[in-house]
């Protein structure tokens, strides 16, 4: 199972859904992209976003570096969101998350409602 960070910041803020989260982070993986995202949004918040990323590492969370071969799919990615007519575009760390999901075939687990709209070939879980 792949997080990314809108579902992660959902377990740290213990927002709706993040029961979810909380089941399968022990097994789960994010992006170093969305990691980074996670930290930043809380750095800015007032947390130590660097030990929360080390306390979800140390319960089992996985953090996988974004390469190259899992960045293929990203215009393929982008088309398919802007046919969903979404107003809003998808974020760098978003693009990293989907496209890694796409070439490791992995399912993802998010907060964001918008992701569930895209055709990809993978499923897309919802935390709310």
């Amino acid at each position: 199972m792949l997080l990314d960070a809108s579902s992660l910041a959902a377990l740290v803020f213990q927002e709706d859904g993040y029961e979810a989260v909380e089941r399968v982070l022990g097994s789960s993986y994010v992006t170093s992209v969305n990691m980074a995202e996670l930290v930043v949004v809380l750095n800015r918040q007032g947390s130590d976003g660097a030990r929360i990323a080390e306390d979800l590492q140390a319960a089992g969370l996985t953090v996988v570096p974004v390469g190259w071969p899992h960045l293929q799919s990203l215009s393929s990615i982008e088309v398919l969101h802007s046919n969903t007519g979404a107003k809003r575009a998808l974020s760098l760390g978003d693009l990293c998350c989907l496209s890694y999901a796409v070439h490791q075939e992995m399912e993802i687990l998010t907060g964001d409602r918008a992701w569930a709209d895209l055709e990809l070939p993978v499923p897309v879980s919802l935390i709310r």
